[in-house]
């Protein structure tokens, strides 16, 4: 049992569904397809933002009490998924 709210498996299911939820069905296979090479060069890419995310969550000294919040939605959206969203995402004009 995880003292997270979500253990990895949880936390890379919810991140990709956030990461991919918001294109048009016609633009989802890209975003898939980019996500799959990113992760494929990377194999730790989401890995190293659930750490990150649980370093969050283990320090309310350093982020105030809103830590405990990291792994719901707005937070994911915010950090881990707004980043996949830089690196990923867009390109289709």
């Amino acid at each position: 049992m995880s003292k997270y709210p979500m253990d990895y498996e949880e936390y890379e299911k919810r991140v990709i569904e956030l990461f991919v939820n918001p294109y048009p069905k016609g633009k989802r296979e890209i975003i898939i397809e980019r996500l799959e090479a990113a992760l494929k060069e990377d194999p730790n890419l989401i890995k190293g933002m659930y750490a990150e995310s649980c370093f969050r969550y283990d320090h309310p000294d350093i982020y105030g009490k809103n830590c405990k919040k990291v792994f719901e939605d707005y937070l994911l959206e915010s950090i881990p998924v707004n980043t996949l969203h830089i690196l990923l995402g867009g390109g289709f004009g």
